[in-house]
């Protein structure tokens, strides 16, 4: 069974809002570190080029940060350079440790050679990289919310509210998004009402918010209570309203197929397969 989380969170807690949660993508991708090209300056220095990606999909920028390792121990200090993915067009001036004044101005001409796939491929890079903890959910086995795959999106008036024992909830849709994964169900997550402001139902950016019912409703078929605070007879009448109401089974579905189209997109990888019982059965053929 999936595991479900309360999101209405941001993951990317800091002291200074300025600051760019930024990553390697080495890191983003769990690999050593490796510069992803190579390059010679204008004056003939080497440069392997690292790419660093912003991975808070809450942020809207186009911006990529580009970091020059060398193996000349003259450099005071790596070369940092940002450029526009979706321009393709290095930002000039905004530059750090720069080795000459021309330095940005020759970068910016040099990735002007860069063929139309090579560019795409940084695109894609970054992306993937504003949805690396989706994807790192996932594979673990969390069902991912459809309002943290497709932030803003969503209004307050899409989430269902409702009354359960007097008290208002607002429900979360949330899905399995692994490929293989066949199950035809959404999780719902009930959240006190009274804790959510409109900001933090759409955003996603609470901490400290409990789950109070959690359920998983497979479609056409009934839901089960997987996890409750509240006086359980009272959430079968709650928990009904929604799996008989036929509109938003359709919106739930469609969100299902559009969900794992995503994860796909995104390269989850697919839950690896075992098989029981075989490495037993071959020790014993081996016998």
């Amino acid at each position: 069974m999936p595991q479900s989380r309360a999101v209405f969170r941001n993951r990317h807690v800091h002291s200074n809002h300025n600051t760019m949660p930024l990553k390697p993508y080495h890191q983003i991708v769990g690999l050593p570190l490796k510069p992803q090209f190579l390059l010679k300056d204008h004056v003939g220095r080497e440069y392997g080029v690292v790419e660093h990606y912003e991975t808070d999909r809450q942020k809207a920028t186009s911006h990529t940060l580009l970091e020059f390792y060398s193996p000349d121990p003259d450099l005071k200090g790596r070369p940092l350079v940002w450029l526009d993915i979706d321009r393709w067009k290095v930002v000039e001036g905004h530059g750090k440790y720069l080795p000459d004044a021309d330095f940005e101005a020759g970068l910016n001409a040099y990735l002007q050679s860069f063929p139309d796939s090579e560019r795409d491929i940084r695109r894609d890079r970054a992306r993937r990289a504003r949805f690396s903890d989706i994807v790192s959910l996932s594979e673990e086995g969390y069902t991912i919310a459809y309002q943290e795959m497709f932030p803003g999106e969503l209004v307050k008036e899409d989430f269902p509210s409702l009354k359960i024992g007097g008290k208002g909830f607002i429900v979360d849709d949330q899905y399995g998004i692994r490929p293989g994964d066949f199950r035809n169900q959404v999780t719902l997550v009930f959240i006190p009402e009274k804790t959510m402001s409109e900001k933090d139902i759409v955003q996603t950016n609470r901490t400290d918010v409990e789950t109070a019912l959690l359920c998983n409703w497979i479609f056409d078929e009934g839901y089960e209570i997987v996890h409750t605070l509240l006086d359980e007879s009272h959430c079968h009448e709650a928990i009904r309203i929604l799996v008989e109401n036929k509109e938003l089974q359709k919106i739930y579905r469609d969100r299902l197929l559009k969900m794992r189209r995503e994860g796909t997109l995104l390269g989850v990888k697919p839950k690896p397969y075992a098989a029981h019982g075989m490495s037993q059965n071959l020790s014993d053929s081996a016998t």
